[in-house]
């Protein structure tokens, strides 16, 4: 009896163990990723020149969009085209809500945001209850009537036509000014904070119900609708979700640059952020951002060259068939085999 109560007495402690472990790499976990946000909100502005600072500017912007098409893959099964007609269409919105409707600067971002998100809502209850395919092909067609509506000769006054519209407000706008925007270094701890807030906001909803009944669907839909679930709404939802992401990179994007044109709004943009998801990885938050700013990056060392198109293409297909889960996801397998391989040893 006395060993028995010793064995049980042993459990226990053990199995206390246990939350108090993974407690503990919590916090390890969140002190190190506190550390690695404030390192990178203002290490880089001393470390790097204005040239590269707005490189990364545009292949974080260029991540995030990425983002939103990554979390539509991953957990949705679905592919959208018409990412960048939404990134592009939200600038024309904050511009004319300025300058046609008079509003300020804060009052132009909600209005334009909800004008995104009931667009979103009305095209993705239409489509997304098609295949996969058509999905996507309603995206683009969307997308490519939004880019192609805002060169059409009656809404010129609004959009001014191919020669798109510059934008700047006056004032301030959460305690900046249009030119602390446009200035590379001032813009880095935005668009740092910003990739960081969606990024966690997205690895939430992964790891929520919502999450968990998005992934069921993608699998098999047919199984979830006979066990009860709701399949519609859910990916409703998701749909809404990255195109909210999507404009949210667009508003980012023109309060950098002070200009909005056509080609923010054309495919060449959502192919863009579509190859740099699959270059970082589509499976986690962090692979979209890394694969924008390295798609950014390599786009400028191609482009020193004077070969872009036929250098990225190899370099599209090297990834893909290298890295079919991406840098972020490679980087974590390998990591995963490491460990199996130490506790082997160790077992």
């Amino acid at each position: 009896m006395n060993g028995q109560a010793a064995t049980r007495v042993a459990y226990r402690r053990g199995a206390a163990l246990v939350p108090s472990a993974r407690g503990s790499r919590r916090i390890l976990a969140g002190a190190a990723a506190l550390l690695l946000f404030t390192i990178g909100a203002f290490a880089p502005q001393y470390l790097a020149n204005d040239f590269l600072l707005r490189l990364a500017d545009g292949g974080l912007l260029l991540g995030i969009l990425a983002l939103s098409i990554a979390f539509l893959m991953s957990q949705a099964g679905l592919v959208s085209l018409g990412a960048a007609s939404v990134y592009g269409g939200v600038g024309y919105l904050f511009a004319i809500a300025m300058s046609q409707w008079y509003l300020s600067p804060l009052a132009a971002i909600v209005a334009s945001m909800v004008v995104v998100t009931v667009y979103a809502a009305i095209l993705g209850a239409l489509i997304i209850r098609t295949t996969p395919l058509a999905f996507m092909m309603l995206t683009l067609a969307a997308g490519e009537m939004i880019s192609h509506a805002v060169l059409l000769e009656g809404l010129r006054d609004y959009t001014s036509g191919a020669d798109g519209l510059v934008v700047s407000f006056g004032g301030t706008l959460f305690g900046l000014e249009a030119g602390d925007f446009a200035n590379s270094a001032r813009f880095w701890p935005i668009v740092w904070t910003a990739a960081w807030a969606i990024g966690s906001a997205v690895w939430a909803v992964r790891r929520s119900r919502l999450g968990a009944v998005l992934r069921a669907t993608r699998q098999n839909e047919e199984r979830m609708r006979f066990s009860g679930f709701d399949t519609y709404g859910p990916r409703l939802a998701a749909f809404v979700l990255a195109n909210v992401i999507a404009g949210a990179c667009g508003l980012l994007h023109v309060l950098n640059s002070g200009f909005v044109s056509p080609e923010s709004l054309g495919l060449g943009l959502s192919t863009n952020a579509l190859v740099s998801a699959l270059i970082g990885g589509t499976a986690t938050s962090a692979g979209p951002l890394l694969g924008g700013v390295i798609f950014a990056f390599a786009q400028d060392q191609f482009g020193a060259h004077g070969l872009t198109q036929l250098l990225t293409g190899l370099a599209i297909v090297v990834f893909i068939v290298l890295f079919p889960s991406g840098v972020v996801g490679a980087w974590r397998d390998f990591a995963q085999w490491i460990w199996r391989n130490r506790n082997r040893e160790a077992g």
